[in-house]
């Protein structure tokens, strides 16, 4: 931050409504505005740096200049204030009083420069999020929702990308991600939004022509259709074979299995009577209305992982992040 062109009127402000008498008890009770506009932001930069590190080589490597460049840049510092700030010893500096005091206000104040310039930045921002949403979701559910949506903020752009791993949101221009996972997201902020459940579903023709329209009589007449997980939402999700277990249910020998790298796909091959997939609640619910597809049975299994709405700390402050993240909440609940 070493920007000497920018002066100090932020600090000034704070300093005349933060420091009382007390406080500056070993500095001059007046100083005059125009010996603080002298003051340049580099310098208080530099002394912040310096006396969190008690050391000015150290500070010095922060900040990329040689240890005597932090040296005179704070000796002036005093010279402007007529203070002695450090106490300098063999191995290092010390704060003096005077220092300790200056340096309390100066953290309030540079809090609020970064809030300040954070919030500068949010402001300016476009009104188009960029939002990542695991495939299934998106194109089975979410889309169908988006006019709901547009309808509430005609003003805020919407662009989709599809992804099951949850974005490097450092790598790539993505405002946040609605993922499935464990919600756990070092760094992040995640908002939980809903459970998914899954069962058994096929297309109704299929259940045509049988006495009894359950599981155990389909599998003797069509093929399993299976999605095959990726590697970070397998742990969370329910296969066949876990779905056979946890029903007591013996999988017929040699029976015809197809597989497919994405949900949707093997929900499309269900309602174009190909086989029996498990369809997960969230993505199947649309087509189980419109009559394409058709729950198998009464149970129902809930898995591992939920969807949860992933960004920054620093994206959550965006206004129309926060907009979206309030009707998203609102659509999960609906269902």
């Amino acid at each position: 931050m070493q920007m000497c062109a920018l002066k100090l009127t932020c600090i000034i402000v704070l300093a005349a409504t933060a420091i009382d008498s007390d406080n500056i008890s070993n500095c001059h009770e007046e100083i005059s505005h125009q010996m603080l506009n002298n003051i340049s932001l580099s310098a208080i930069n530099t002394f912040a740096i310096a006396a969190q590190e008690e050391n000015f080589t150290r500070a010095a490597d922060i900040l990329h200049i040689t240890p005597s460049a932090v040296s005179h840049r704070i000796k002036n510092l005093e010279t402007q204030l007529n203070v002695l700030l450090f106490a300098r010893q063999a191995k290092g500096v010390e704060l003096t009083h005077s220092g300790t005091v200056l340096l309390a206000h100066i953290s309030k104040g540079m809090r609020n420069i970064h809030q300040g310039l954070e919030l500068c930045q949010l402001s300016n921002l476009r009104d188009k999020l960029t939002i990542a949403v695991v495939p299934s979701l998106c194109s089975e559910w979410l889309v169908q929702r988006l006019p709901r949506f547009y309808a509430l903020h005609p003003n805020i752009d919407l662009e989709l990308i599809m992804s099951d791993q949850l974005v490097d949101f450092n790598a790539r221009q993505v405002d946040a991600h609605i993922h499935f996972g464990s919600g756990e997201y070092y760094g992040l902020q995640s908002t939980f939004l809903g459970n998914e459940f899954v069962y058994p579903v096929c297309h109704p023709d299929l259940l045509k022509g049988h006495k009894t329209a359950n599981l155990d009589c389909l599998l003797e007449h069509y093929p399993l259709l299976n999605y095959k997980a990726g590697i970070e939402d397998k742990p969370g999700g329910v296969s066949w074979e876990q779905w056979f277990a946890r029903n007591n249910i013996e999988k017929p020998a040699g029976i015809r299995q197809l597989w497919f790298s994405h949900l949707n796909i093997s929900l499309i091959a269900a309602s174009t009577k190909q086989g029996i997939s498990l369809g997960w609640h969230k993505v199947v619910s649309e087509n189980i209305q419109q009559g394409n597809l058709v729950k198998v049975g009464e149970n129902a299994q809930q898995t591992r992982f939920n969807y949860y709405l992933v960004m920054s700390e620093r994206q959550s402050k965006n206004p129309n992040m926060q907009l979206f993240s309030h009707w998203l909440l609102k659509e999960f609940k609906l269902d």
